[in-house]
């Protein structure tokens, strides 16, 4: 998204099928987003540990839209910093980064009680059937490749953590790549 570049909104009632107030003016709303609360589900704090300066905003703008409550770092000591200053729903990982590798953040963050507990969902270009089962030996839920649709993404991390909460870590598993074999 460039300079200037404007988002997408919606100027509107603020009740449909009510006469509007005079009083007050129309709420302005993010497309894509419900903060009127009516039908909204939790929403979920992400994350985002990217270095590539474009690809996290990617990520950034469009979980943002989705109703994520979004943190950012650019490396893995950030990324670290940051899940352990506060407290989040799901962390969302580069596995490749300047300074730490993502499995090595995911062994920290496992490691920390602090951390422990917080699903853990890989993005990389690294896609051998090797860095998934690493992927997975560090705690992760998930394992989205790149590349992969930006839209699509926040849909995919609500689902990952519905089924999260139905059957557990390798339930999302087999629901991205199948059963495990080994």
């Amino acid at each position: 998204m460039g300079v200037g570049a404007a988002l997408p909104a919606f100027l509107g009632e603020d009740d449909p099928g009510k006469p509007p107030e005079r009083q007050r003016p129309p709420k302005l709303l993010l497309v894509g987003s419900d903060e009127t609360g009516r039908g909204k589900a939790k929403s979920l704090s992400v994350l985002v540990v990217e270095d590539d300066p474009a690809m996290r905003l990617l990520i950034v703008f469009n979980l943002t839209v989705s109703g994520f409550r979004v943190a950012e770092a650019a490396t893995g000591e950030e990324g670290l910093r940051a899940a352990r200053g506060e407290s989040f729903d799901l962390v969302l990982l580069d596995v490749m980064l300047p300074d730490l590798g993502g499995f090595q953040v995911a062994d920290r963050l496992r490691a920390d009680e602090s951390t422990r507990s917080v699903p853990v969902v890989f993005i990389s270009a690294r896609t051998s059937k090797a860095d998934l089962a690493r992927g997975r030996a560090v705690g992760a839920i998930d394992y989205v490749t790149k590349p992969f649709d930006p839209v699509r993404l926040a849909t995919r991390l609500r689902e990952d953590m519905d089924e999260l909460e139905r059957g557990g870590p390798a339930s999302v598993w087999e629901l991205r790549f199948g059963p495990n074999d080994g």
